[in-house]
């Protein structure tokens, strides 16, 4: 198995499954995947120019507030509409696919 980005696509696998497999409401499930996610650095796309672009996208859409991303994506996701925060698992899964 090829072994470029293992540990975003483990991360963002985890993430998948956050989104999946709750019954709970999609910003609950979205603060859940953002844990994984957080695990990933943008450093680990380097030399990929558009896959660090897509990545980058999500933790803005995720974390306005660039000082503690942690806090800040939560804080976003429990604030989004269940529109915004579909939308953001949207492109969570589009990266996860990217990836493969």
């Amino acid at each position: 198995m090829d072994e470029t980005h293992a540990n975003a696509r483990a991360q963002f696998f985890a993430a998948l499954r956050a989104l999946a497999a709750s019954a709970d409401p999609i910003q609950t499930r979205l603060i859940a995947a953002t844990e994984c996610i957080l695990e990933v650095t943008i450093d680990e796309f380097e030399g990929y120019t558009e896959l660090r672009f897509k990545f980058a996208r999500i933790l803005d859409l995720l974390a306005v507030d660039q000082d503690d991303l942690g806090t800040a994506a939560v804080e976003n996701a429990a604030h989004m509409t269940d529109f915004e925060a579909a939308k953001v698992a949207h492109l969570i899964c589009d990266f996860y696919s990217d990836l493969e």
